[in-house]
């Protein structure tokens, strides 16, 4: 019996040190970055599909080491709120716009001063040059840009027509809550902004504190809000740039070789964004058209008189709605880009 019981104690034993050796100590154990990773883009949307495989991708390179969490259609909240989640350790990435982005840094908004840009080939030219200036002024305040790209060009949708930037003066237009450069932008012109959460804006153009708002073409129609305000200025007002956002902590805890894969899949998930809206914009005004949009075409004098406006008020929106340095040097290569 004796010499069972010694037989059974080194088998316990032995088994013991087989599971130390199959089951690391917790100390050991494999380490699970959770990434959450919020967007106001609708969900089911190209941008969602788009980040739903970077997820995926992100899980191979990783093995399964990188957990993203996607919150889309702004269940997160809207992008300032989104990215102060960020800044208290809520979330930790963001597929965010330049209105966004801006809220962190106010060079952003360089790139998306009023009908600057005559065609996106002359915006993907000056975004590629101020980048490297934006990605370390964004460095520097806790974020990296996995990516660059843009949701296309924003358009007017309102709850009635007009054309002029005086008929616009009349009418109540929709801001992102806590983007102080496109109010000041809007004050600057006159415009009787009213800031709202993104989420709140549905119900207001049906109460009427809203008339009027700026996006994409494809985010009017992923969010139906073009069904309360049916009138689009057939004019494009800005593009609107994008980008891929992570926090520099959560971003710099994942091993460097994984970080090269991973920037590289957020990078080609971000061209790719960028190229499917571009390509479905006319569409998505097309498919509008048949539920009711009313495309109201802008003829050359509201043209010029917009632009006009906008000759007028940029002295005015040096240092106020982005820095002047980083606004001339947009100017310049926009029109180094037109004299090629």
């Amino acid at each position: 019996m004796r010499r069972l019981h010694l037989a059974a104690c080194a088998a316990l034993a032995a088994m013991v040190a087989v599971a130390a050796l199959v089951e690391p100590a917790p100390a050991q154990r494999r380490r699970v970055n959770k990434i959450k990773l919020g967007t106001i883009a609708p969900k089911n949307s190209v941008y969602h599909e788009v980040l739903l495989r970077m997820r995926q991708t992100w899980r191979e390179i990783s093995a399964g080491a990188v957990d993203l969490t996607i919150y889309p259609g702004g269940v997160a909240g809207d992008e300032v709120t989104m990215l102060r989640k960020m800044r208290a350790g809520q979330m930790q990435g963001a597929l965010i716009s330049g209105s966004g982005m801006s809220f962190l840094d106010e060079g952003i908004s360089a790139l998306q001063v009023p009908l600057m840009f005559d065609s996106l080939e002359e915006f993907d030219f000056v975004r590629s040059k101020l980048a490297p200036t934006l990605e370390d002024r964004l460095h520097a305040k806790g974020f990296t840009v996995l990516g660059w790209g843009d949701a296309g060009w924003a358009y007017f949708f309102a709850v009635r027509e007009f054309r002029t930037p005086t008929e616009l003066r009349d009418m109540k237009l929709y801001t992102s809550k806590g983007d102080d450069e496109m109010l000041r932008l809007y004050s600057e012109f006159g415009l009787n902004a009213v800031p709202l959460d993104l989420t709140e804006l549905q119900a207001n153009l049906e109460t009427g504190l809203v008339e009027v708002f700026a996006v994409p073409p494809l985010v009017a129609a992923g969010y139906q809000w073009f069904a309360s305000a049916p009138h689009m200025l057939n004019m494009r007002f800005l593009p609107i740039v994008g980008a891929v956002l992570i926090a520099n902590e959560t971003w710099e805890a994942i091993p460097e070789e994984q970080r090269l894969l991973m920037e590289e899949a957020a990078e080609a998930a971000a061209r790719e964004v960028q190229e499917a809206v571009r390509d479905q914009e006319a569409a998505a005004i097309e498919e509008m058209a048949k539920y009711g949009l009313n495309v109201v075409e802008a003829d050359a004098d509201a043209i010029a008189e917009w632009k006009r406006e906008v000759d007028q008020a940029y002295p005015g929106l040096r240092d106020r709605y982005a820095p002047g340095e980083l606004m001339d040097a947009a100017v310049r290569w926009r029109d180094e880009h037109r004299a090629r």
